[in-house]
């Protein structure tokens, strides 16, 4: 034979991985807690899907973006404390802007805008207290086409309704207060356009109003907990309780202790990172099956075995596969880590800890937790003296 396959672990190991497990357990309670205490106290570093807010990606037309220059020309337009990054290369950057409340200062600002873009001699001001109404007054008359071009150069898209009958230059364009605030993200981003357009490219630019940024969070919430019901009924099902109450319970070690790395390093916490968590839920779901199965299997074929023996040997038959399949998952999400960007990264990021964390608490979580739910209380007799689980 001219090529022999080789194995990476050899066949019939016979690691003691439940000896082990009652520091593990306590390692993980350890890492939940202070995960929990991360989440509680410092918080997760919420994108502009949840939290809503504005993200422009600009690029220098000439040599690196300087970052100190753009946080003070953009600080200074009056839309909130703005964060800046290097975004992939030194000539890229990435602006992000807090969710506009809809003030008077966004008013103030459309009126710089209309000024620069539509001609000296308009103002806008806020309308009725209490309402999201706003006032424009143009330097000459407008016919409902002109008015409706005007206000557009501002973001602001209006309905017929909404616009003076006839020749006028004066129109007052009704809005709800939340509203005013969608609108005040379109302000926001023409500002910053016209403030620093003529030393950079606009990429891209995103914007998430409060409105749909509370409906993104909820949408999310509600998809991510209807994924890990899903999860459990299917577990529940299959198996007996203890293998699906393991599973769980090892399922959501790994899901809180990845909020905590999301927290450690105030990685971006967006639509994206919902899929990363819940990616890591299936593949840490799909790791614990497979083991399950074999321990199933060997408790049909060594009826007399102690449990923490055959919690052992099944691990151990199932140990070439899952270091196979985890290092695989591992070095195609390291190269998303190196290679993919700033887009990417904070969902990389997440996934390289979760196969980590997915494959440790397949053995010393969940299969732990039979030891502890008594699978087979019959066999617990048969454990040697001074073994106790």
């Amino acid at each position: 034979m001219l090529w022999r396959p080789r194995r990476i672990v050899p066949a019939h190991t016979t690691f003691d991985f439940l000896g082990k497990r009652r520091l593990a357990l306590v390692l993980s309670t350890a890492i939940n807690v202070a995960a929990l205490l991360a989440v509680a106290f410092v918080g997760l570093n919420f994108g502009i899907d949840f939290e809503g807010g504005i993200a422009m990606q600009v690029r220098a037309r000439q040599g690196a973006a300087q970052l100190d220059e753009l946080r003070s020309t953009v600080g200074g337009l009056g839309v909130g404390e703005v964060s800046l990054q290097e975004f992939g290369d030194p000539n890229t950057a990435l602006i992000r802007i807090p969710r506009q409340d809809g003030g008077a200062h966004c008013v103030g600002g459309a009126e710089k805008v209309m000024q620069r873009r539509a001609g000296a001699g308009w103002q806008v001001k806020p309308g009725r207290s209490g309402t999201g109404d706003v006032g424009f007054s143009s330097p000459s008359t407008l016919d409902t086409a002109g008015w409706r071009d005007a206000v557009s150069r501002v973001g602001l898209t209006v309905q017929e309704r909404q616009l003076p009958r006839g020749a006028s230059n004066a129109a007052n364009i009704d809005m709800s207060p939340e509203q005013r605030a969608e609108w005040c993200q379109q302000v926001a981003i023409k500002l910053v356009e016209d403030a620093i357009g003529g030393r950079y490219d606009i990429r891209s630019t995103e914007s998430v109003g409060p409105k749909v940024g509370e409906e993104l969070m909820h949408d999310g919430v509600l998809a991510a907990l209807a994924t890990l019901a899903a999860i459990g009924a299917y577990v529940w099902l299959r198996y007996e309780w203890q293998f699906a109450a393991g599973a769980l319970i090892a399922m959501l070690h790994d899901l809180i202790s990845t909020l905590g790395i999301f927290v450690i390093f105030q990685l971006d916490f967006s639509l994206t990172a919902l899929a990363a968590i819940l990616t890591i839920a299936g593949y840490s779901i799909n790791d614990k099956v497979v083991i399950f199965d074999r321990v199933r299997e060997n408790m049909r074929r060594y009826k007399k075995m102690e449990l923490i023996e055959l919690l052992n040997l099944s691990i151990n038959e199932a140990l070439a596969r899952t270091l196979m399949t985890s290092s695989t998952v591992f070095v195609a999400v390291a190269a998303l880590v190196l290679f993919a960007g700033p887009a990417l990264y904070s969902f990389s990021v997440a996934m390289l800890w979760g196969v980590f964390v997915g494959t440790y608490s397949s053995i010393w979580i969940a299969c732990a937790g039979l030891v502890y739910m008594k699978l087979r209380p019959e066999q617990m007799s048969l454990a040697p003296v001074g073994e106790t689980p």
